[in-house]
């Protein structure tokens, strides 16, 4: 590709970085929550008898639940929210004790005197929605461990070790009926106003799926509000969950003011910004009151604004899931917040304000990649960003050259863009800018610095820069969830080398991708293992009612690859492993190392093993064996090219299978065009 080669030194012109005019795109809750990188988390809470949580501001309880309830200041909150100028808001619905901020007839029936008189969550979310903050509710599905031994018979519970119930005399099934009572009205009251809902793991193991049914809870909280997204703490497993969370409570990982050492993540991540996600320290306090210990409260880092705000940025520029960082911490009731809280979150919505538009409603880079994990330490220059129509990128400029030179060079974007102006964010001066061959050159304007904490650089991307893939890294739903390696978000994470693979027992499998915005489509690729029959259709709306077919699948384009058996193992201590090698196959081909992976242990311990494979490739049969630790490659996987026809404009693209068979396997999604 011949790159151009550009001097600028312009003045800015009158489109340059004005704001979309465009109508909004039908709200699609997880789409939005991706482009969000600055939010914040609160716990209020009140905890019955199970442990004290929320304070007072002289560090006493409060009188009960509806002292809580009735003294949250709806509209205080939202101002002090709209001060920290962030994104959105994660709220609690319930947590310790389950007693929920709503008057909850499903609480009534199961669990009297568990909910609030007063409608704490409806005040709230119209009150920051009124202040534009949008809003997710945070919720527990297994907090039965809390409850005392009566409301533990009640629904089911036993008590176990914590934080499990006893498995062999608790009631599965009825605790799974009353906490989808819960759920379908918690979403009945609040749905159409909320992104969606937070479900706490619960369990440090990762097994939260011993007590509670998510798949039946996916389909109540999704049944009337499909928009919803669902997101978790991570610890490993994500149930049906469409994002994970990072916490970083009691300080245990942050614990230097040094933002310049903290890690960046691909998921969202909380940080505690005062004592622990709830108000736990009494008024003016800074050391924990007594008892606080118990809630883990032992320590409180004080974080700088400053260090607040660059490492936001990072996040940004690495979140590849979305809703980059939520800082934490709750409100006391009738107001206010512990020491130093309100202030460090306004003074870093201040410093974020001027250049707001580079991390709010942005997508990290594809042209300037910043790997998870990464600090702003091991940063040559900063990070970037980029607009969620494609056409800017922001260059976050974190760190300033070395030899105090007034000129940063970048390597060559990454994905091929080209760009035609650049100009310094807060205040619209032009930088003058050179691409060719060798990269980026970019020339501060005279009279201007580098920014000690940030200079933000907005690049306009050129009306004949090479098409992008549209789909990398966006919103990715399907019908079913198998693992962790194999979440919809595989389909778009921009690797051929991981995907998604529906459940085994979902007949009918789909996946549908949501490009944030409609599109002009001129190409899409897809790779994975579609069998005869399936398609793919594009869409305006989420629900597909408006559906146009846009290809039928025939065969695979690198041949037709079928397993007939497979088996790994030694002698007769081996396993079948003949459906996880089909999964295995990438469009007609198949390239996998041979390991104890494959039957999910080692099916003989301490001999040698093999994998005997039979298959047919384009109608011949044929067999093989490969010893343990080698690699097997079977024809040539290349994706599915879909040609669309011209003036084909569409947000929603789904892949679905026409009729009941094995397993469906999308390893990518490559979706080519511009957004309108």
């Amino acid at each position: 590709m011949k790159l151009h080669h550009l001097i600028l030194s312009l003045s800015l012109s009158a489109g340059f970085l004005s704001p979309l005019q465009a109508a909004p795109p039908t709200p699609a809750a997880e789409a939005n929550f991706r482009a969000m990188k600055y939010g914040f988390f609160v716990h209020y809470v009140w905890g019955g008898d199970a442990y004290s949580v929320t304070v007072n501001k002289d560090g006493s309880k409060p009188a009960g639940l509806d002292d809580v309830a009735d003294r949250f200041d709806a509209e205080g909150f939202a101002r002090d929210l709209a001060a920290m100028n962030v994104e959105y808001v994660l709220f609690t619905a319930w947590h310790a004790n389950m007693d929920v901020l709503y008057p909850s007839k499903v609480m009534d029936k199961w669990l009297p005197g568990h909910s609030s008189k007063r409608d704490v969550i409806g005040d709230m979310i119209k009150a920051c929605k009124a202040k534009g903050i949008d809003v997710l509710l945070y919720t527990h599905p297994r907090d039965g461990h809390d409850f005392n031994d009566a409301d533990m018979a009640k629904t089911g519970w036993h008590r176990g070790q914590h934080p499990h119930p006893d498995f062999e005399k608790w009631d599965r099934a009825k605790w799974n009926d009353f906490i989808n009572e819960a759920y379908g009205e918690l979403v009945d009251r609040y749905g159409k106003d909320i992104l969606g809902l937070y479900l706490d793991e619960g369990s440090g193991a990762a097994d939260s799926y011993r007590v509670v049914d998510y798949p039946r809870l996916r389909k109540t909280i999704t049944a009337k509000h499909p928009h919803l997204l669902m997101m978790q703490n991570d610890y490993g497993n994500l149930y049906t969950a469409d994002l994970g969370n990072k916490e970083i409570f009691y300080n245990a990982s942050f614990d230097s003011p040094d933002g310049d050492q903290w890690r960046s993540y691909k998921i969202p991540i909380s940080v505690v910004a005062g004592s622990i996600f709830w108000a736990a320290f009494p008024e003016g306090k800074t050391e924990p009151a007594q008892g606080s210990e118990k809630v883990g409260v032992n320590k409180w880092v004080q974080y700088s604004p400053e260090a607040m705000y660059r490492y936001t940025v990072l996040q940004a520029g690495s979140n590849t899931d979305g809703g980059g960082t939520l800082w934490a911490a709750g409100p006391y009731p009738g107001g206010g917040w512990e020491t130093g809280v309100l202030e460090r979150m306004k003074k870093t919505g201040e410093l974020l304000k001027p250049v707001e538009r580079s991390v709010k409603n942005t997508y990290p880079s594809s042209s300037f990649l910043t790997a998870p994990d990464t600090k702003i330490a091991d940063l040559t220059w900063g990070v970037a960003t980029r607009s969620i129509d494609d056409k800017f990128e922001y260059l976050h400029i974190l760190k300033a050259p070395a030899d105090g030179s007034k000129i940063l060079k970048l390597p060559p974007p990454a994905d091929g863009k080209k760009f035609s102006k650049a100009v310094l964010l807060a205040d619209k001066k032009p930088v003058a800018l050179k691409q060719d061959e060798s990269g980026l050159s970019l020339a501060l304007p005279t009279g201007s610095s580098w920014d000690p904490l940030n200079t933000v650089i907005a690049l306009a991307v050129a009306d004949d820069s090479p098409v992008q893939n549209s789909a990398v890294w966006k919103a990715c739903r399907a019908s079913s969830h198998a693992e962790n390696s194999t979440h919809p978000s595989k389909a778009t994470d921009g690797a051929y080398s991981t995907g998604w693979v529906s459940h085994p027992d979902d007949a009918q499998p789909w996946l549908l991708i949501d490009l944030a915005q409609p599109c002009d489509i001129s190409r899409i690729e897809a790779s994975g293992s579609p069998a005869t029959g399936d398609v793919v259709k594009i869409s305006d709306t989420m629900d597909f009612t408006n559906a146009k077919p846009l290809t039928t699948f025939r065969s695979a384009p690198g041949g037709t690859l079928e397993i007939q058996k497979a088996t790994y193992g030694n002698g007769a201590q081996a396993a079948d492993v003949t459906d996880k090698v089909r999964q295995a196959i990438v469009s007609g081909g198949l390239n996998l190392t041979v390991e104890n992976s494959l039957s999910g242990g080692d099916p003989a311990p301490n001999v040698p093993k093999e994998l005997r494979i039979e298959y047919s490739m384009d109608g011949k049969d044929e067999a093989k064996v490969i010893p343990e630790g080698q690699s097997i490659i079977i024809g040539t996987a290349k994706p599915w090219i879909i040609e669309v026809p011209a003036g084909t404009t569409a947000r929603f693209i789904r892949l679905e299978r026409s009729q009941p068979g094995v397993p469906l396997k999308v390893s990518e999604v490559r979706v080519f065009g511009r957004f309108k």
